[in-house]
C-alpha cells in the first residue's frame, strides 16, 4: 500500500510537471490530451480542425455528453482525501488526472473512472455513448483506455493488477433508476467477474471491452502519432468516407470525401 509520503511526492511530481510547460507542440500546445492522441486513430485532420477551429457542438456530442454526466458523476475531494479513499482494503471508485512524458510528448489526461483498493488501481472504465452497435471497439476506443493505463504506470502507481474496460453503451436506453446505479452496477460486474450477466440484463445495450494493461501496446501507439506535435510530419487523413460523413468538420475539411457540394 503506498505510504502517505508516497502521495505527497506525487502531488509533489505532478506540479512541477505542470509548472515546466512550454509551448511547443503543434499550434502552440504546451500538453497533448489522451484524447487527442486518441483521436489521431480515427483522422488526424479531425484534431487538426478541432485545434485549429475549436469544438463543433452537435447534437450527438450533446446527448453523450449528458449521459456520460449523468452515469458518471463527480464530486471534487482533495488530495488527502483522495489518497485516504483509494487505499482502503475494500473497492474504492475515484479519479484523479493523470500525466506524464512520454516518446518527447508530455501527456494529461483525465479518465471516466477506476476502481481502487489498497492504493492499486484494479480497473480503469472508460465510457462511450453510441447509436449503432455497442458490440465493436474502435481503435481509437482501445488507445486512449491504454494510454491511461501508462499513464498511471509512469506516475509510479502499482499496476500489476490492472485491467482495462471500455463499456460502450446505446444512449437513451437505460432508465434514471439505472443511470444511478450505474458505476456500482459496472464497477461490481468488473470486480466479481460477471460482465456477461451484466450484458445480458440489457439485451444488446451494453457491450463491456475487456483488455489488458499493455504498456508495449500504448507506447506504440503514441511513438505513431508523436511526429504530428513534434512538427516532424503533416496530418494523415483518413481513407473512409463514412468517416467524413459522421464528422462534425466534414463542410469545412480540406481532405473531406464526403463534402456536399455547393
Amino acid at each position: 500500500m503506498p505510504s502517505d509520503a508516497f502521495w505527497e511526492d506525487l502531488w509533489k511530481r505532478e506540479s512541477a510537471f505542470m509548472a515546466a510547460a512550454r509551448p511547443e507542440f503543434r499550434h502552440g500546445v504546451s500538453f497533448v490530451g489522451v484524447s487527442d492522441i486518441a483521436g489521431q486513430f480515427y483522422c488526424e485532420y479531425k484534431v487538426e480542425n478541432a485545434v485549429a477551429m475549436g469544438e463543433i457542438p452537435t447534437e450527438t456530442k450533446e446527448t453523450g455528453t449528458r449521459l456520460h454526466d449523468e452515469l458518471v458523476p463527480g464530486v471534487s475531494i482533495t488530495p488527502k482525501a483522495f489518497a485516504k479513499l483509494v487505499s482502503r482494503k475494500v473497492p474504492s471508485y475515484a479519479v484523479l488526472g493523470v500525466w506524464g512524458s512520454v516518446g518527447g510528448l508530455r501527456i494529461i489526461g483525465m479518465p471516466d473512472h477506476i476502481v481502487w483498493a489498497g492504493g492499486k488501481p484494479l480497473w480503469l472504465v472508460e465510457l462511450k455513448t453510441t447509436k449503432g452497435d455497442p458490440g465493436r471497439l474502435w481503435d481509437d476506443q482501445a488507445v486512449q483506455a491504454r494510454i491511461y493505463g501508462l499513464l498511471l504506470y509512469t506516475m509510479g502507481l502499482d499496476c500489476s493488477e490492472l485491467r482495462l474496460a471500455v463499456v460502450r453503451v446505446k444512449a437513451d436506453e437505460l432508465s434514471e433508476d439505472e443511470k444511478k446505479r450505474w458505476v456500482r452496477k459496472v464497477s461490481g460486474a468488473l470486480m466479481g467477474g460477471k460482465v456477461a450477466r451484466l450484458e445480458s440484463e440489457y439485451r444488446g445495450a451494453v457491450k463491456v471491452h475487456v483488455m489488458a494493461h499493455d504498456v508495449p501496446a500504448a507506447l506504440a501507439s503514441i511513438g505513431s502519432k508523436r511526429g504530428y506535435w513534434t512538427g516532424e510530419r503533416e496530418p494523415t487523413s483518413s481513407t473512409s468516407a463514412a468517416k467524413c460523413r459522421a464528422c462534425e468538420y466534414c463542410q469545412v475539411c480540406d481532405r473531406s470525401l464526403a463534402r456536399t457540394p455547393s
